[in-house]
């Protein structure tokens, strides 16, 4: 269920409504939402949420009694296993078959019909870290199994997060009762959800034709053209996927909670460790706190710091799709991480710290960055890795920046990087604008100007609603 579809309006107002009714019916009424939501993508899936939901619940229990290792284990294997089963059994058999030449699945092969559960990539890696937290006394286990419910099911970031950590979330979901219905919430929520909706629907669905013609002939695309087709999708996954998370923040603020944000303008970032803290940043830090820093962060020397890092990222591009292009896309993260951290040394070494107050260094740094991120989004995008590393390799050629009958995409891609600029001054300067625009523009311009935006939403609402890109994850 899309959040911009009446579908989804609906049911968010008839919960609001009996949310606010009813104060001491709070998880009743959420737990029933939440299933109202999930079951559109499936009995079935609704059915396997709802189980493994109970068994990490009930597993959760005995994290403080005299078996809690082995209910950790026990628990985390069970809840990767699921995810590995329905996301990767398939990939894996076939990627046998490819390099021992044999047969392994018929095509009517009872594997190939497995649809992967919408959202399991998320609610899989909230559950362990939940697991976790309980286990080293980092918080309290759930008050009951629909408090848990409630705090892996939330609809508004169920589907594509953001991850939510137990000491964020699960205070707010035990104090469900104590939240006032509050006008500033409102007005925080309309301003996010408006802000998502026109995100997705007018930009990242403008996008999405043009980004889906280009790479539909990846294999005879120019290198001035495979630069094009990166910088559309660049921001057609960022509108999309930001969308998302701030229409998520949007809701949460209409039931009085707080979401944590994932995105901070990822594409002003000087390198990869900056981009990690701009973009996705609940899965960075999850891969941080439940990969990196287990598997020894930076305690064991430089050597092993640079091994952690790229297991760690390659493991975070496995999670985002069956596909060696995701496999090699985390891996380059992962390359490209070790790469900045040599850097940084050997420009220590050289005296050269200066550098980062410089502007025009900064500049060059977010605009070489920015074109490596575009390497990045190939791999991401491109379907076969073959086809991938070939258009990359065409992109890198000495004349790939000749953009002769390409200049209307290539202004189109400049104006959409200075409204990413726009954006990030905004969030910057957020609420001394507020009160500006208040201040200065009494309300009855204020209701004209609502209205007209929400009339221009309302009218692209009615065209073709396509799903968000992280649905797939």
């Amino acid at each position: 269920m899309l959040f911009h579809t009446p579908e989804f309006i609906a049911l968010m107002i008839v919960s609001l409504v009996f949310f606010y009714a009813f104060p001491r019916w709070r998880i009743p009424i959420l737990t029933i939402a939440n299933m109202i939501f999930y079951v559109v993508a499936g009995v079935g899936n609704l059915l396997l949420f709802l189980a493994m939901t109970a068994f990490t619940y009930y597993c959760s229990k005995g994290l403080r009694g005299p078996y809690s290792r082995f209910f950790l284990w026990f628990s985390i294997v069970i809840n990767v296993a699921n995810l590995i089963f329905f996301k990767y059994t398939t990939f894996l058999i076939r990627s046998a078959e490819s390099w021992f030449s044999v047969k392994l699945l018929t095509d009517d092969a009872f594997l190939l019909k497995i649809v992967l559960p919408i959202g399991i990539s998320f609610y899989t890696f909230q559950m362990i870290a939940y697991l976790v937290d309980v286990y080293k006394k980092r918080w309290e286990p759930a008050q009951s199994v629909f408090h848990f419910w409630v705090f892996i099911s939330f609809f508004a970031h169920l589907v594509a997060g953001p991850i939510m950590r137990g000491k964020e979330f699960m205070p707010q979901i035990d104090n469900l009762f104590k939240i006032r219905f509050s006008t500033a919430n409102f007005r925080l929520g309309a301003f996010f959800l408006t802000l998502g909706i026109f995100k997705k629907v007018v930009l990242a669905d403008y996008l999405t034709p043009h980004v889906d013609e280009f790479f539909s002939r990846t294999a005879t695309l120019t290198g001035a053209e495979g630069w094009i087709a990166a910088y559309l999708f660049a921001f057609q996954i960022f509108f999309d996927f930001s969308a998302y998370s701030e229409m998520a923040l949007g809701i949460a603020y209409f039931f009085g909670m707080e979401l944590a944000v994932n995105f901070r303008t990822p594409y002003l970032s000087q390198n990869p460790t900056e981009f990690w803290r701009r973009w996705h940043i609940t899965l960075s830090n999850w891969i941080k706190d439940y990969i990196y820093i287990p598997l020894g962060g930076s305690r064991n020397g430089e050597v092993r710091q640079y091994t952690n890092l790229f297991i760690a990222m390659t493991i975070s591009g496995i999670w985002h799709g069956a596909s060696w292009t995701f496999v090699a896309w985390g891996m380059f993260y992962g390359a490209l991480a070790t790469v900045h951290k040599l850097y940084l040394i050997v420009k220590e070494k050289l005296g050269l710290g200066f550098l980062d107050k410089s502007l025009i260094y900064r500049f060059i740094a977010i605009v070489v960055f920015f074109h490596i991120t575009c390497i990045a989004w190939v791999l991401f995008r491109v379907t076969g890795l073959n086809d991938a590393l070939s258009l990359i390799g065409r992109m890198l050629k000495p004349d790939a920046f000749h953009f002769a009958g390409l200049r209307v995409y290539l202004g189109i891609a400049i104006l959409l990087f200075a409204l990413h600029i726009v954006e990030h001054f905004l969030h910057k300067h957020r609420s001394g604008l507020s009160v500006w625009w208040h201040k200065y523009f009494p309300a009855p311009i204020r209701a004209v100007l609502y209205t007209a935006i929400a009339a221009i939403l309302i009218l692209y609402l009615k065209g073709e609603q396509n799903t968000f890109i992280y649905f797939q994850f």
